[in-house]
């Protein structure tokens, strides 16, 4: 992402995640996380905002996953911008790469 589109869209993001599923559908696994990218250090600010790129996003949930099965956690994942409004992407784990992954667990 360039810093002219960080600059234009991404100050104004609102990210929220949530899960469900994982080792047998334990509702105590589950989380909801809301993140508001204008208030997060610069550095952290930027990995988020190319982490979800909507585009990106929805490249990542309409590829098919490496695996199948009922213990699979599942990602809510909502990015709002004044600009667009709401992108809502429901995406498995095994879709996300490792990066974004440890983003979501750092937030």
């Amino acid at each position: 992402m360039s810093s002219a589109t960080l600059a234009a869209g991404c100050f104004a993001m609102i990210i929220e995640i949530s899960s469900s599923g994982g080792f047998g559908g334990i509702p105590a696994a589950a989380m909801h996380k809301r993140i508001d990218v204008d208030q997060q250090a610069p550095s952290l600010r930027q990995e988020i905002c190319e982490a979800f790129e909507p585009r990106d996003l929805r490249q990542l949930a309409a590829r098919s996953g490496n695996s199948r099965g009922a213990d699979l956690m599942v990602y809510r994942i909502t990015v709002t911008d004044r600009q667009d409004g709401p992108h809502v992407y429901d995406i498995r784990e095994d879709q996300l790469p490792a990066e974004i992954l440890d983003l979501i667990d750092q937030m």
